[in-house]
């Protein structure tokens, strides 16, 4: 996989858009993506944000997350399918389901390197990097996930929240 972009990445798996199952088609290349992740850590070792956006439009949205075992992302929604295909670390997700009482754990899951897994649409999920190292995952939303008005949940009340960035830097813990 020598050459590889980012770019180019965005362009094929755009390609997959209009297959007979998408996330199927997107999922086998990003499995073939990660068997090999040297191509990836040299692309992104160029990357100074924890998150960067590569692309989005209406069927779509492909980003680079790295994230810090120190930190815990709070929990949130995606409204999307979303597949996570870990190169470097492991990324752990601690999934919710929203209750009476606000929410309540019920599960985890998370993708070491070399693994792609996958979110479905209705998953509420609060992630950090698994063990003293961070993780480094590109993340592909089957839509717009910029244009959804989505929630974040409060850790104490589990009462959901517009999301918005600055509640949702506010709303990060120490792990």
């Amino acid at each position: 996989m020598t050459g590889f972009s980012f770019e180019a990445l965005v362009a094929e798996l755009k390609g997959y858009v209009n297959t007979p199952d998408p996330q199927a088609a997107i999922k086998a290349h990003l499995q073939q993506l990660v068997r090999n992740p040297a191509p990836l850590l040299a692309a992104s070792d160029k990357l100074s944000e924890p998150e960067t956006l590569f692309h989005e439009d209406d069927d779509l949205s492909i980003w680079h997350c790295r994230f810090q075992p120190d930190v815990m992302l709070p929990p949130h929604e995606h409204l999307l399918p979303v597949l996570i295909a870990c190169y470097s670390g492991e990324e752990l997700s601690l999934l919710y389901q929203s209750g009476e009482a606000g929410l309540d754990q019920v599960g985890e899951i998370s993708a070491a390197a070399g693994e792609v897994i996958a979110l479905d649409r209705d998953a509420i999920h609060a992630v950090t990097a698994h063990g003293d190292r961070p993780s480094e995952a590109i993340h592909v939303y089957l839509g717009p996930l910029m244009k959804l008005k989505r929630d974040l949940y409060d850790w104490d009340t589990g009462k959901a929240v517009d999301f918005t960035m600055e509640a949702f830097e506010a709303m990060k813990r120490p792990v």
